[in-house]
Formats: C-alpha cells, sequence, structure tokens
C-alpha cells in the first residue's frame, strides 16, 4: 500500500514519506490543535490507516506519541480518544498561563537593554487580517506565535522551556474557543493594547490587559469540558 496518498477531503491531507510516524503524529497533533478533531472523539487505527493510505503501524505509533503529550487517552473498552478537557484542565492551563505571561510582561518592561515590539506589532496586523478573511486556522496560528514571541521577549530560557510544555494544551483550548467565537475580529483586537501598553512602559495596565485576556480565553463553552462526577 502506498504510504503517501490523498484524504477523503472531510479532516487530513496525505503523509509525505519520512519518517512516516512522525508525519502521522503531525497530522494528527496539527488537527488536534486546530480544533478539526475535538474532545472526546474517537479515533480508529482502521479508519486513520485507510484515510491516509498508511499502514496501521505508524497510526499506532502515533497514537502512543500524542498520549504521552497528553492529547490522546485510552478509554478501556472503549479504544482511543482526543483527550477531554475537563474543569481541572482548563483551570489549571490557564491559571498557570496568566502567572507565566505576567512574569514574561513584568521582565519585558524592566529589561534595559531595548525591546523591539515590532514583531508583535506584525503579528497584531496580521491577526487582524486573518479575522477580516474568516481565516480562523490562521488566527489562531498568529494568535499563538504573538504569545510565544511575548515569551521570548522576557530573555529568560527556564521561562520558555516552561511554556513550550504548556503551549499544546494551551493551543487546543484556544483553537475550540476561537471556533466559538462569532466575531474572530474581537479576537485580534485583543491583542493590540498589550503591545502598546508595555511600548509605553506602563506595566500596571499591560498586566490588566493580559489578565482580562487569560480570563476571556478561560471562559471555555460547558459543551467542551466534562462534567466531573
Amino acid at each position: 500500500m502506498s504510504e503517501q496518498g490523498k484524504s477523503d477531503g472531510t479532516l487530513l491531507a496525505g503523509i509525505p514519506n519520512l519518517p512516516l510516524r512522525s508525519r502521522v503524529a503531525e497530522a494528527l497533533r496539527g488537527a488536534i490543535l486546530r480544533g478539526e478533531l475535538r474532545p472526546g472523539q474517537t479515533l480508529t487505527e482502521v479508519a486513520l490507516s485507510q484515510q491516509l493510505q498508511v499502514s496501521r503501524a505508524p497510526v499506532r505509533e502515533a497514537f502512543r506519541s500524542l498520549s504521552e503529550e497528553g492529547l490522546l487517552e485510552t478509554i478501556p473498552y472503549k479504544g482511543t480518544r482526543v483527550r477531554v478537557l475537563s474543569r481541572t484542565d482548563i483551570e489549571e492551563t490557564y491559571s498557570l498561563r496568566g502567572q507565566l505571561e505576567a512574569f514574561a510582561l513584568t521582565r519585558i518592561v524592566n529589561r534595559t537593554d531595548g525591546v523591539d515590539f515590532s514583531s508583535l506589532e506584525r503579528l497584531c496586523d496580521t491577526m487582524q487580517t486573518l479575522a477580516a478573511a474568516g481565516d480562523l486556522d490562521g488566527l489562531n496560528e498568529a494568535d499563538e506565535r504573538f504569545h510565544k514571541t511575548l515569551i521570548k521577549l522576557a530573555d529568560h530560557a527556564l521561562l520558555l522551556s516552561v511554556w513550550s510544555t504548556l503551549a499544546l494544551r494551551v493551543r487546543q483550548i484556544m483553537a475550540l474557543r476561537n471556533r466559538q467565537n462569532s466575531n474572530p475580529m474581537e479576537v485580534a483586537l485583543n491583542h493590540p493594547p498589550i503591545v502598546a501598553a508595555l511600548k509605553r512602559g506602563n506595566l500596571d495596565t499591560a498586566l490588566d490587559y493580559i489578565a482580562q485576556h487569560v480570563a476571556s480565553a478561560a471562559d471555555l463553552s460547558l459543551e467542551l469540558v466534562e462534567e466531573s462526577g
């Protein structure tokens, strides 16, 4: 069976050759992080191997990798599914995210070597362009880049490492929430005030904006969380 083929057009593109298991994992990871594969959605080796036109072995290996990343879970007698997001998952993710970004903003404002905010400004412009075009996937990716750039500007290697560990879960929740937002421009316009406050060196205002932004992002629809008990 060919390892490179076409999907049925409903979800995933065909998988390039090398390394195959990594390409399968990347395709599934991307679909989860874009919100195309939703929490609780069941995945089967047979269906995915047919859709991607690969053998079952790389799909099985991809399932194992994504389970280790916390994106998939295996339920006894039910099979493998996209990991369901609980209230605790969201609360813990966004409470930690808020602390990390607040720390990053504090370091940025207190840096004495000067900070170039042009990358953040370009991302703000990009988000508005994508929002106006209704490109949610592009908007989600630009949104993710904006926040990772904030972390990088803090110039703190350990902070960046911790953020990278959290980033997969943040990106998944962000994509799901942005897909629910009937006005994507609202998402885009949340970001310029943060940059403007940083450029003025107004830490308190920047912290207020980021806190509001994170709190809004954490307000995920109840239909996306699994009630405990």
